[in-house]
């Protein structure tokens, strides 16, 4: 699993990012353009503890490895976009999909309206209530479930919260990006 990061993004990348027109060129525009500039003020890292946090906040089923799918034989899939409400489960793969195919890469994209009541949602949420989701929907999803791996998701999570915070109500969309 790769790193996973959100860009708030401006309306004229926006529009450039949606009038591509295949999947490659897509992701070649987000790291050619949007990951090239690195505007650390528009930007957080969640490294790989976005899975754990998007399992969380979307409420997702236990023992389910993957997000698109696959052989049963490889073990259990559920898509990220049908699972838990609005607005948490918009904050990292429930957003708009902008790829095609996902098996690769992902570009989720939050629409600028949403942001303030993600920032909202997320607000409330302290660790007590995170390591209580965290042990509910993410048994099963990967081999460093656990203790160490619920902490690494809260100070992700921590990060990822006041990002939103202080991305809401500046008209930006947001995009997560994450190869996989």
């Amino acid at each position: 699993m790769t790193r996973g990061v959100h860009f708030a993004i401006t309306e004229e990348q926006r529009k450039k990012l949606e009038s591509q027109d295949s999947d490659e060129a897509r992701i070649n525009y987000v790291q050619e353009g949007i990951e090239e500039e690195w505007d650390e003020e528009h930007l957080v890292q969640t490294d790989k503890a976005w899975d754990a946090i998007h399992r969380c906040l979307s409420d997702f089923p236990p023992d389910t490895p993957w997000f698109y799918p696959m052989d049963p034989e490889d073990g259990a899939y559920a898509l990220p976009e049908d699972h838990g409400e609005y607005p948490l489960k918009l904050c990292v793969l429930g957003g708009n999909r902008i790829m095609d195919d996902e098996s690769q890469y992902f570009i989720r994209l939050i629409p600028p309206e949403a942001v303030p009541d993600i920032a909202a949602a997320l607000a409330p949420i302290d660790e007590k209530a995170m390591r209580e989701k965290y042990f509910a929907h993410c048994k099963g999803a990967w081999p460093d479930y656990g203790e160490e791996d619920a902490e690494y998701t809260w100070a992700y999570f921590t990060e990822l919260r006041d990002f939103f915070a202080r991305m809401a109500g500046n008209g930006r969309a947001i995009i997560f990006t994450a190869s996989q």
